[in-house]
């Protein structure tokens, strides 16, 4: 049960080509403001590409 949502994203043509998503028990998260009293879901700050790409740029600095 605890590797149901890899199997799905492994296997399934439903989310074939499907990527920069946050996937929990077997469905797309819900994207959440704030993260006091929820254990589930996903920030929006985590899917922000420019994020992403700042995190990339400082992490190839700190590595050379």
């Amino acid at each position: 049960q605890g590797a149901a949502t890899s199997v799905l994203l492994a296997a399934s043509p439903d989310v074939e080509g499907v990527t920069g998503r946050y996937y929990e028990d077997c469905a797309e998260a819900k994207i959440i403001a704030e993260r006091a009293g929820h254990t589930g879901g996903v920030a929006a700050y985590a899917l922000d590409h420019d994020n992403a790409d700042r995190l990339w740029r400082i992490s190839n600095e700190l590595a050379q």
